[in-house]
C-alpha cells in the first residue's frame, strides 16, 4: 500500500528539527558528500561537453573527418578507431569528390590569413579559411544575413566575396545588416561581404582554429593547387545511406591506389610507397585521444565521490549508533523495522540532496578553474558548461548517493531484536554494534585514498622529469616572435636572405638588446621542415624519416646558448655562393652516424625527384627540446638562412629589458621593416615552455586534489571512528585500568586498533594501484607505472596521515577518569 504523503512530510519534518539540532554533523556530512559530488559533476561537465555531447550539427553521426594516411602510421590510435589524417592536395579531393559513391558530399577546407588596414593598433593579420563548394550545405549551415557562396563565386565571376563569422560581423561591423554587398578592405584587394554565418555555427575542430573571422571560396584555377604534392586541404564528408566509416575508408583508399597509378607524382614515393587514404567520424577526430585523459579524471572523481559516500555512510552509522536507544523506545512503543528504516533513509537522502546542491555549487567554480588551467589541447571547452542536464544528472547522483550511504546503516540498526538493543543501553554490555562494519567502510576509504595518492604521485614524477629535462638552450632573457618576410612594395630583386637581414637590421637599432637572431621554427615548436636527407652511398630512393630541419641565421646558437660539441657552427662566410653548409644535432650522429667522424662528412638533401642539394657536415650542436620534452630529441639538420629560403622569420632577442617596454619597441622596428604586416605571437621563450608544460602539470595538479581530498576525508573517517569507539568504550578503559593496566596499554589498544585499519586500507589500496597504474602508463615520462618511490611515498603519506588521525583518539583514552567511567553504571 503507498505510504500517505502526510507521512513522509511528517518524517521530512522531524528529521530537519533533528538535522538542525546537531549542525556540526550536519556540516560534516553536507561537506563530505558535496566535494565528491561537487568533483565528479565538475568532471563530468567536461567529459560531457568534450566526449559524450553530439557534435552541433544536423546529423552529426554522418560526418567524417578525411585525409591521407602515411604508410606504417596510418593510426592514431587503433584501439579508438582513431585514424592519422593529413592534408590533402586539392587535386586529389576532387578525384575522390567525382569518383566516391560512399559519400552524399564532400567538400574541403584550408587554412589562410588576411592582411586588414591599421584600424589604430596597426595592421591586423586576421584568420580565414578557403572553402571549396558544398562545404556550408554540408554542415547544413544556412546564413543569418545575405547568402552562402554562389557556383559563379567559386569561378571568380562576381569578383572576390567573403563571409563573415557572426562574432566578425558584430564586433567589426556593430551588427548591421547593411554589410552585406558592402566591401570588405583588405591589402592588395577589395572583397564584397556576402553574407554572415550564425552565432552557433562552430568550424570543425580538425581546421585548428578557435576564431575564424573570415570565409572565402576557393579558386580551383589558381596554378598552386597543380601539384599533388601539396596538401593543405582538410576534407570533409557526409556519408551516404547504408554507408559506414569501415566502407568509406575501403574506397577511399582504393581510390587512392588508382591515382597513384594515373598521378604517381606527388602520390607516390621515390622507394614505391603510395599515400593512403582514411576517414574518421568526425566527432572521433574532433575529441581525438583526449577522452583516455578525460577518462582518468573521470576515474578519480568517482573514487573521491565513493570515498565521500563512504564517509558519510560511516558518519550516519556512528550516528544511528547513538541513537540506539531512541530505536529500542520506538521499537518497544510499536514501531516496525520498515517505519524505522524509512525514518533513518529520509535522513540520509535529505542530506545528500542538500550535499547535491553543495555539490552544484562547488562544480560551478570547478569548471571555471578547469578551464582556466587545462591545456588548450583539450577540445570543445567552449562548449563546458554545468547546464539542466548536468544539474539533473547530479541530482538523480545525489539521491542515488542518499540511498545506498543510508541503506547499510539502516539495514544493520534495525535488524537487531529488541532486548539486544534495550539491554546495550541500559549498560549491562558493551555496545561494540556495527564496529566491524565501521572498520570495513574505513579501511575502504583508504585503500581508494592509496589507489588515488599513488596516481597523483606516478603523475607528479612524471612532470618533475620533464621539468627536469634539459631544454638544450638559455631561455632566461630570451624573447621571441614571427614574422612573415613578404611585404607590399619590397624591390623585385630582394632575395628571401635579404629580407631577413633587414629585418634583423631593424631590430638591431632597439636599445637594451643584446644580440638578435632568427630561425625557420623556434624551439618547443613542432618542426615544420622535414628534409630528406640521404648519407654517402645511400641510393636516391632510400627514405630516411624523423629528421627535422631549420633554416637559422650565424648567431642562432650563440644567442640561444647553444653549446657546439663539435667543429664549428655557421658564420658570415657560409653566405649565397659558397659551399653548402650544415650543422647537425647530438641525436642525427647518434641515430645516423654512430661511431663516425661526422665532420666534413658530404650529406644529400632531396629537392625533387632528380633534384639533390649537396651539404657538408661543419658542426654538431647540443639536442634541443624540439616539441615537447616527453617526445624526445629528433635528429635535426640546421642550415644557413642564406642557402635555403624560408619565407617567416621567427626571431629571438635577448635583453634584460623587461617585456612590457621591450615588446613595443620590437613592434615599432618591425614596423620599419614593414608597415603593412604585424609581428605575430610576441612572448618570452619562458613562457612558451610553460605553456608546452602545461598538459602534465594540469594532469598532475587536478588528481593530485583529488588525492589530497581524499586522504583528508579518509584520515577523518578514521579519526571519527576510533573517537567513536573510545567514546562508547569508557567504561572498559576505567575498568582496564582499575584491574592495573598502565596508559600506556591502553594507548596501544587503541593504536594497534587503528593500525590493523590502516594497514588492511593500505594493503588492498596497494593492490588496487599496482593493477589501475598501467592505465596511466601513456601519461608518464621516465617513470615507470610500477615506480617504487611513488607506490613507497603514497604509503608513508598515508601512514603519517593515518597516524595524525590515531594518536588524538588513543591519547584521549589514556585521559580516562577511573572513578567517574565506574560511576556511569
Amino acid at each position: 500500500r503507498p505510504m500517505p504523503v502526510s507521512t513522509l512530510v511528517s518524517d521530512v519534518r522531524i528529521t530537519l528539527r533533528g538535522l538542525a539540532r546537531r549542525k556540526a554533523f550536519t556540516a560534516v556530512v553536507l561537506t563530505t558528500l558535496g566535494l565528491g559530488i561537487g568533483a565528479t559533476t565538475t568532471i563530468f561537465s567536461v567529459v560531457d561537453a568534450v566526449v559524450v555531447r553530439p557534435l552541433p550539427y544536423d546529423e552529426a553521426d554522418q560526418l567524417l573527418a578525411v585525409g591521407n594516411t602515411f604508410p606504417g602510421r596510418e593510426w592514431d590510435d587503433e584501439r579508438a578507431n582513431l585514424q592519422h589524417l593529413a592534408g590533402v592536395s586539392l587535386r586529389n579531393f576532387q578525384d575522390w569528390r567525382r569518383r566516391a559513391h560512399s559519400f552524399s558530399e564532400l567538400a574541403a577546407a584550408e587554412r589562410a590569413s588576411a592582411l586588414l588596414p591599421d584600424r589604430g593598433d596597426g595592421p591586423e593579420m586576421v584568420p580565414l579559411i578557403r572553402v571549396t563548394e558544398g562545404f556550408f550545405s554540408l554542415f547544413r549551415v544556412a546564413p543569418v544575413h545575405g547568402r552562402t557562396f554562389l557556383p559563379d563565386d567559386f569561378a571568380g565571376l562576381n569578383g572576390t566575396v567573403t563571409m563573415l563569422s557572426y562574432g566578425a560581423w558584430m564586433d567589426r561591423f556593430g551588427g548591421n545588416p547593411a554589410v552585406i554587398g558592402t566591401p570588405l578592405p583588405t591589402f592588395g584587394t577589395s572583397s564584397t561581404i556576402v553574407g554572415v554565418l550564425p552565432n552557433d555555427f562552430l568550424p570543425p575542430a580538425s581546421l585548428g582554429l578557435e576564431k575564424i573571422d573570415f570565409w572565402s571560396p576557393i579558386d580551383a584555377a589558381h596554378p598552386r593547387y597543380e601539384s599533388r604534392g601539396s596538401r593543405s586541404m582538410n576534407v570533409f564528408g557526409r556519408l551516404s545511406d547504408g554507408a559506414t566509416v569501415e566502407t568509406a575508408r575501403s574506397e577511399l583508399d582504393n581510390i587512392q591506389a588508382q591515382l597513384a597509378i594515373e598521378f604517381p607524382d606527388g602520390n607516390v614515393y621515390p622507394n614505391g610507397d603510395r599515400l593512403g587514404a582514411g576517414a574518421n567520424s568526425l566527432h572521433t577526430d574532433t575529441v581525438g585521444t583526449s577522452s583516455r585523459t578525460l577518462m582518468i579524471f573521470f576515474g578519480a572523481s568517482a573514487m573521491l565521490l565513493l570515498i565521500a559516500g563512504l564517509n558519510a555512510a560511516n558518519l550516519l552509522l556512528v550516528r544511528g549508533l547513538d541513537r540506539q536507544g531512541e530505536m529500542g523506545i520506538r521499537r518497544a512503543l510499536g514501531a516496525d523495522r520498515a517505519r524505522l528504516t524509512r525514518s533513518l533513509l529520509t535522513e540520509s537522502v535529505l542530506l545528500s540532496i542538500g550535499g547535491g546542491l553543495v555539490g552544484i555549487a562547488i562544480a560551478v567554480g570547478g569548471v571555471e578553474a578547469f578551464l582556466r588551467l587545462a591545456p588548450s589541447s583539450l577540445p570543445r571547452l567552449g562548449e563546458v558548461t554545468v547546464n539542466l542536464r548536468i544539474i539533473a544528472i547530479s541530482t538523480f547522483v545525489s539521491l542515488g548517493a542518499g540511498v545506498v550511504v543510508g541503506l547499510l546503516p539502516a539495514l544493520k540498526l534495525t535488524g537487531r531484536d529488541l532486548s539486544t538493543t534495550i539491554k546495550e543501553n541500559i549498560g549491562t554490555t558493551v555496545a561494540r554494534t556495527g564496529t566491524r562494519l565501521r572498520s570495513m567502510l574505513v579501511a575502504t576509504q583508504l585503500a581508494l585514498a592509496v589507489v588515488l595518492v599513488v596516481g597523483a604521485s606516478l603523475l607528479f614524477n612524471s612532470f618533475l622529469h620533464v621539468t627536469m629535462v634539459d631544454p638544450g638552450f638559455n631561455a632566461q632573457n630570451l624573447t621571441a616572435f614571427s614574422m612573415p618576410l613578404k611585404r607590399p612594395g619590397a624591390p623585385e630583386s630582394e632575395q628571401v636572405w635579404q629580407a631577413w637581414d633587414g629585418l634583423l637590421r631593424e631590430l638591431g637599432s632597439v636599445p637594451g638588446l643584446t644580440q638578435v637572431a632568427a630561425t625557420s621554427v623556434l624551439p618547443f615548436y613542432s618542426p615544420q621542415w622535414a628534409p630528406w636527407v640521404l648519407l654517402p652511398g645511400e641510393p636516391s630512393d632510400h627514405r630516411r624519416d624523423g629528421i627535422a630541419g631549420y633554416v637559422v641565421t650565424p648567431n642562432f646558437f650563440d644567442v640561444a646558448e647553444i653549446p657546439v660539441v663539435q667543429g664549428r657552427s655557421f658564420s658570415s662566410a657560409d653566405g649565397p655562393g659558397a659551399s653548402n653548409v650544415a650543422v647537425v644535432n647530438q641525436e642525427f650522429v647518434r641515430a645516423h652516424l654512430p661511431g663516425q667522424d661526422p665532420i666534413g662528412l658530404p650529406i644529400r638533401f632531396r629537392n625533387g625527384d632528380d633534384a639533390f642539394s649537396e651539404l657538408q657536415i661543419v658542426g654538431v650542436v647540443g639536442n634541443v627540446v624540439q616539441t615537447r620534452a616527453e617526445e624526445g630529441p629528433r635528429p635535426a639538420v640546421y642550415v644557413p638562412y642564406t642557402q635555403f629560403d624560408w619565407p617567416t622569420a621567427n626571431v629571438m632577442v635577448r635583453s634584460d629589458r623587461d617585456l612590457t617596454t621591450l615588446a613595443p619597441a620590437l613592434r615599432r622596428a618591425a614596423a620599419q621593416f614593414s608597415p603593412y604586416v604585424p609581428v605575430r605571437d610576441l612572448r618570452s621563450m619562458a613562457s612558451r615552455i610553460r605553456v608546452v608544460r602545461t598538459a602534465p602539470r594540469f594532469q598532475a595538479l587536478l588528481v593530485g586534489s583529488f588525492a589530497t581530498v581524499a586522504l583528508l576525508l579518509a584520515a577523518v573517517g578514521l579519526y571519527g571512528s576510533l573517537a567513536h569507539a573510545v567514546g562508547h568504550r569508557t567504561r572498559e578503559m576505567g575498568i582496564r585500568m582499575a584491574l592495573g593496566a598502565p596508559r600506556r596499554g591502553i594507548f596501544r589498544l587503541v593504536l594497534n586498533q587503528g593500525m590493523t585499519v590502516t594497514v588492511a586500507g593500505l594493503s588492498f589500496g596497494l593492490a588496487g594501484a599496482f593493477l589501475l597504474s598501467r592505465f596511466l602508463r601513456g601519461f608518464l615520462f621516465e617513470v615507470e607505472a610500477l615506480d617504487l618511490v611513488s607506490f613507497a611515498g603514497a604509503a608513508v603519506v598515508l601512514l603519517l596521515a593515518a597516524a595524525l588521525a590515531i594518536v588524538v583518539p588513543a591519547q584521549r583514552a589514556t585521559g580516562v577518569d577511573v572513578v567517574g567511567s565506574l560511576k556511569t553504571d
